[in-house]
């Protein structure tokens, strides 16, 4: 299923280990890991299917966080994609209005170079060590989340730029 905030959710979104019944609809299979999802009821994982269409809201459980609630995008962000795979809670990045993409945690192969990756920096904290970071960075393309390492950088993209923020263990 394809998620319009959040690009590869088979590989870079938080998954129960094992065939599981999705708490909602109880569907046996490898689903979203939602035992940390913040919320007024506690459920287990959710399915593909459950997640996509909303099934969270009633519920009150909200896998992200971000700037607005009120607009159907953010509502998509709150309670329709999976949650970002951050150490930490992090408000889903608002850029000119809009809401980027959640591409994939980021390596030096998603950047040109050393300026690119820091040109694309969502401003959080002003005081970054540009150098550190990169040299953090894996060489090459992660395949999933389990090859990150203590240190993510968090790539979006919207409109063909790229953007990101970090988060550390």
């Amino acid at each position: 299923m394809k998620f319009e905030f959040f690009f590869d959710t088979d590989n870079f979104a938080f998954k129960v280990d094992e065939p599981t019944p999705c708490s909602v609809c109880f569907k046996i299979g490898i689903w979203f890991d939602a035992g940390m999802y913040p919320g007024q009821t506690d459920i287990e994982c959710i399915c593909d299917s459950c997640l996509y269409s909303g099934a969270l809201i009633e519920l009150e459980i909200e896998p992200n966080d971000c700037a607005e609630s009120d607009t159907e995008n953010s509502k998509t962000i709150i309670y329709k994609t999976p949650s970002l795979p951050c150490w930490q809670e992090h408000e889903w990045p608002f850029i000119g209005g809009q809401y980027p993409v959640f591409e994939r945690i980021a390596s030096k192969e998603d950047f040109t170079d050393k300026q690119e990756f820091i040109e694309a920096y969502i401003p959080e904290d002003t005081d970054v060590d540009f150098d550190w970071l990169w040299a953090t960075l894996p060489n090459e393309r992660l395949k999933n989340y389990t090859e990150a390492g203590n240190v993510s950088v968090y790539l979006f993209s919207l409109a063909k730029r790229k953007y990101w923020f970090f988060d550390c263990n």
